[in-house]
């Protein structure tokens, strides 16, 4: 079978990292397909790499293997993981991602990356995408157990992002800001509610279903086909005429429905 990867990152296209990672896969794995989720993710905040992680688990086929490395911690002590769950396998740093994926997942079992003849031996203290991540992900395509490349960890000693929510209710993370100006929120949909209410500027942004409910130009709010909650404008920048930034908070009535909530 071919093993099927995912490459997720906040390594950017502007350098050679992204390249040196999957040569150092296809190297040890000739046969491997390399998807390339995103390259994008805001710098050192690893919990923004959850909603295209989450996004992209929903069309991969069972038992693809997916790295992700957004690793504020890189050279520290902090430990290289394989995740496993009844359907796929994950790689990463113990950043407080696999913590929170597992909330998202449900069952799942870790495993610290701790044997060196995985790795050759080395890791460089600043690029263990490739020197630590890179050969474990070509193991796990060659068939290795996760068993076999390190001790199981219990999932309680996972490391825990902390919270920067305000209010348990009513404060959502930006998470991003799409090509289109569109700014995403932390929170996804399981059931739509009843009312999401958002105010900027002392007005409050339509929720609707479709972005031609709003007069080209004008704000309008909905779940966007990935089902996280998004505010658009419509044919324009919702991030320009908002200022809305990734990272930021924003406090939003949400009413009915069911969903999960980022952070």
């Amino acid at each position: 079978m071919t093993p099927f990867i995912t490459f997720t990152s906040d390594f950017g296209q502007k350098d050679v990292y992204v390249a040196c990672v999957k040569a150092v896969i296809l190297s040890r794995l000739p046969n491997a397909v390399i998807l390339d989720v995103s390259h994008e993710i805001a710098p050192f905040r690893p919990l923004f790499a959850l909603p295209p992680l989450i996004e992209i688990l929903e069309v991969t086929p069972p038992h693809s293997i997916h790295l992700v490395i957004v690793d504020p911690g890189v050279g520290s002590d902090r430990r290289a993981l394989v995740g496993v769950s009844p359907t796929h396998q994950f790689v990463f740093p113990d950043n407080g991602l696999p913590s929170t994926l597992l909330r998202w997942v449900g069952d799942m079992r870790f495993f610290h990356l701790d044997d060196p003849r995985i790795f050759g031996g080395f890791a460089s203290p600043t690029f263990q995408g490739r020197d630590l991540f890179a050969p474990a992900v070509a193991e796990l395509g060659k068939g290795r157990r996760p068993e076999e490349m390190g001790r199981e960890v219990p999932s309680s000693s996972l490391f825990q992002s902390p919270s920067g929510r305000l209010n348990e209710s009513e404060e959502y993370l930006v998470w991003n800001i799409d090509r289109f100006g569109n700014v995403l929120l932390g929170f996804r949909a399981i059931r739509p509610p009843e009312e999401v209410a958002v105010e900027w500027n002392g007005f409050l942004i339509p929720y609707v279903r479709r972005y031609q409910e709003v007069p080209i130009g004008h704000l309008g709010v909905l779940f966007n086909s990935s089902r996280w909650l998004e505010i658009f404008c419509r044919e324009g920048s919702a991030s320009e005429q908002t200022g809305l930034q990734i990272g930021t908070f924003l406090k939003i009535r949400i009413r009915g429905g069911t969903g999960q909530t980022l952070t």
